[in-house]
């Protein structure tokens, strides 16, 4: 049996996994960080041993076609060249109105992407530029794009409508919502980590440099954080989350910010770093003794938990509770801020369990069990990957 390759292209990253044959079993994995500045590769070789090491500073500026340069060179001298793969997943941010489901590649669907990067220009991207070389370098191997929009397309419209003229939701300015991947891999990992049913009325809540949350009925992802765009939502890392509309228009009346210095703002110089002047990363920021970094920490787990009131409400109710990603996987101090605001609706964690990290973190038959599912993107993809060319 073949294996399939997944890669996880992002703004600054390359992640990559071999997955064996039919099971599905990971045989190897690793990342290249850090492009654009001081690029590191590294990866966990098929025997357990590690690979580790900075990349020429010529790769620099080079961007993602070349960080899969390396990550296949890597990959053929330890024994998984293309000659070895079934197929390549990968994952697109974006998949807009058209993709709702994983496609396999061709000329059409590649055009079709390229035309959807204003929708996600700071993401998009990536995820072509690598899979348009995959295709390069490896033309007979079928490419599959899985989308972190699929999740959330049946949302209802009252969902999924913004609160504009029709003309412009049916040119596609509308909510579509993301880190969909991961929302899939953890409503199909839950049951088996807990022995139980999935929750009928679910809340996720991806945690990471990037954030969002989900509310999950049957297993259906039927409200989310993020909008139109990644920026909307929760605070994130160096993203502001929601925003009063009021505000931009100011900031360019008033402050004469141009479109660049607007988009700039909200993506990479607010959230935890704005409001801390610190750091956009939650372990800094829980490392500090200074005030403005725990005023930083209450706010994000202050409108965290005002957002889960949100999606509760959409779920007209709350039969348990996930924290995944970076930050909700490791932070427990961050899962304790957020459930502490949603004790009113027996929602609770034992702090043992949570300082522990253990897989379920809500006291012995808790009304809404909490846990901690680790996020695994990557594996969603392999499971959509195989299924597409297994026909």
């Amino acid at each position: 049996m073949k294996n399939y390759l997944v890669l996880n292209a992002g703004s600054s990253s390359l992640k990559f996994a071999v997955y064996a044959g039919d099971e599905l079993d990971e045989i190897l994995h690793g990342q290249i960080e850090g492009i654009g500045s001081k690029p590191v590769f590294a990866a966990e070789r098929p025997d357990g041993g590690t690979h580790l090491r900075e990349v020429p500073a010529l790769f620099n500026n080079a961007g993602h076609a070349k960080a899969l340069d390396v990550v296949l060179d890597w990959l053929c001298d330890n024994g998984n060249g293309p000659e070895t793969l079934a197929g390549s997943g990968h994952r697109i941010v974006h998949g807009g109105d058209i993709y709702t489901s994983p496609v396999i590649v061709d000329d059409t669907v590649l055009a079709n992407l390229n035309d959807l990067r204003s929708k996600a220009p700071l993401h998009l991207p990536f995820g072509i530029s690598a899979l348009r070389r995959m295709r390069e370098l490896a033309p007979a191997l079928p490419q599959v794009a899985c989308f972190d929009t699929a999740f959330h397309s049946h949302q209802p419209e009252v969902e999924s409508r913004l609160p504009i003229p029709r003309k412009f939701h049916e040119k596609g300015y509308h909510r579509y919502g993301f880190h969909g991947l991961n929302y899939e891999h953890v409503v199909a990992a839950l049951p088996d980590l807990t022995g139980r049913p999935l929750p009928k009325r679910l809340l996720i809540a991806h945690l990471g440099s990037g954030a969002s949350m989900v509310a999950v009925r049957d297993g259906i992802g039927v409200a989310t954080t993020m909008g139109y765009s990644t920026a909307d939502g929760l605070v994130m890392s160096t993203r502001s989350g929601a925003l009063d509309p009021g505000v931009l228009i100011a900031l360019m009346r008033d402050e004469g910010l141009g479109l660049n210095e607007l988009e700039d703002l909200l993506y990479r110089q607010s959230g935890l770093l704005g409001l801390s002047g610190i750091s956009g990363d939650m372990r800094d920021l829980l490392a500090s003794d200074k005030p403005q970094a725990r005023k930083a920490f209450e706010y994000y787990c202050y409108w965290a938990a005002r957002h889960a009131g949100s999606l509760i409400t959409a779920l007209e109710g709350i039969d348990g509770l996930v924290f995944t990603a970076g930050i909700g996987e490791n932070a427990a101090p961050v899962r304790a801020g957020i459930v502490n605001h949603l004790n009113w609706l027996d929602v609770a964690i034992e702090n043992q369990r949570n300082v522990a990290g253990e897989s379920e973190i809500s006291p012995p038959g808790a009304t809404c069990p909490v846990w901690i599912v680790k996020a695994n993107e990557e594996l969603a993809i392999a499971h959509h990957v195989r299924r597409m060319l297994k026909g």
